[in-house]
């Protein structure tokens, strides 16, 4: 015989319920107090299934005639065929958000057909950064940093972790800010510390735009390439950023060669696809000329055609495509969407970012011509990106702030005051 403890406080829930049940079955219900009072006074009553049956009785049924045809639905599926309002039977090569060039920042520069002049940022915003300074700026950005990188206090369901060395490993689900709403945050906090500096210039002549969408469609060697993109922040300008070298200054330098790769390989053909180029603000905006643009890089968005790790000179290379679609929209609004020769040249800043690095370039766009060797297109960048911290986050329950590089929001201050009166 097994000993085991004597549980005397302990009650067995199923015995007490069925015991409950016995004590309980024979008990009659009671009449309320209210309807004691209520047959007091002599007031008729009427039980709640004799109410219903009668309301039943009363109901009329309802004659439906056959020759009546069903409602469409309010929500439809689209169904990616002919009927669909794209489709074109045309194949174009589309490049969106999600793509990226196999050969990175060669294939870019010979799509587009863009060199560049020198390594690094034009010499007159070079020489800007650093000059312009708001109080307690790097305490400042620190604080912006903290509060949409940590003290969010939004929490959403984040991608699944992936570790390329144990593929099949399932990782547990992980809450907390997306990246995309830490991009929002960060960019828009940085661009409000800006207008600190001067407010009421800056308020005059600076817009922002959210989500800005363009698109735009292009011929080279007659094959049609269309670039569509989303400029996550588009920051314009009452009036355009001037030229920086003339419009002859690159075409002595060559392209890219890529052979045997053709210019279009890893761009998907697709036969869904506007027509006309869509720029997100009309002529008669009184803030219509793009002045920088800030895109994100989210890695679990912008994949390889081919399922391989985006490489760092396809990280640039989109730098490169994402400016030149938001530019080249501009010129075709402005003159047309047939427009080859370009009647002066249109500069645009770009910031591409995924939170951490950050990667400055400025396009010069001289010629929407792919293949006119006389003018090209001429493409500043820095060789790599600079990274704005090494961590940012908790570390044994407590909020910290790593290696902090205070030169990237110099060098937004610098892009932003770029052609401020």
């Amino acid at each position: 015989m097994r000993i085991t403890e004597v549980l005397y406080h302990k009650i067995n829930r199923y015995r007490a319920w069925k015991l409950n049940w016995v004590l309980h079955k024979r008990q009659k219900v009671k009449e309320s107090r209210d309807l004691l009072h209520i047959k007091k006074l002599e007031y008729p009553t009427v039980t709640a299934e004799d109410f219903l049956e009668k309301a039943r009785e009363e109901v009329v049924p309802l004659e439906i005639d056959s020759e009546i045809q069903p409602a469409e639905p309010l929500l439809q599926t689209v169904k990616f065929d002919s009927s669909h309002p794209l489709y074109q039977s045309d194949p174009c090569f589309c490049l969106d958000d999600s793509n990226v060039l196999l050969e990175g920042l060669a294939q870019s520069k010979l799509l587009l057909n863009t060199v560049q002049l020198e390594e690094g940022l034009p010499k007159q915003i070079e020489d800007s950064v650093g000059t312009r300074a708001i109080p307690f700026q790097d305490t400042r950005v620190k604080r912006v940093l903290m509060s949409s990188q940590i003290f969010d206090a939004t929490q959403v369901l984040l991608p699944k972790r992936k570790d390329p060395e144990r593929p099949a490993w399932d990782f547990p689900r992980d809450y907390g800010i997306d990246a995309k709403r830490k991009f929002h945050l960060t960019i828009s906090q940085m661009l409000q510390l800006c207008n600190v500096l001067d407010g009421k210039t800056s308020l005059a002549h600076r817009t922002q735009l959210h989500d800005a969408y363009c698109c735009t469609r292009l011929v080279k060697d007659g094959t049609p390439v269309q670039i569509r993109n989303r400029a996550d922040i588009l920051v314009t300008s009452k009036d355009p950023i001037a030229a920086l070298v003339s419009k002859k200054a690159g075409s002595s330098i060559p392209l890219p060669d890529i052979h045997p790769l053709h210019f279009t390989v890893s761009i998907p053909k697709q036969h869904f696809y506007h027509n006309e180029s869509i720029f997100p603000l009309s002529k008669t905006f009184p803030k219509p000329h793009p002045h920088t643009a800030f895109f994100h890089y989210d890695p679990s968005e912008v994949k390889n055609l081919y399922e391989e790790p985006v490489t760092e000179s396809q990280f640039l290379s989109r730098t490169l495509v994402k400016a030149f679609a938001v530019a080249a929209s501009r010129a075709q609004q402005l003159y047309g969407d047939d427009v080859k020769e370009l009647p002066e040249p249109l500069t645009l800043q770009v910031v591409h970012t995924d939170n951490k690095k950050f990667h400055f370039g400025v396009l010069q766009l001289n010629t929407l011509d792919l293949i006119s060797p006389q003018e090209r297109n001429i493409f500043w960048m820095l060789p790599s990106a600079i990274h704005l911290f090494e961590k940012c986050g908790y570390e044994t329950g407590r909020p910290t702030l790593q290696e902090y590089n205070p030169e990237v929001f110099q060098r937004i201050l610098a892009f932003y005051f770029n052609g401020m009166p």
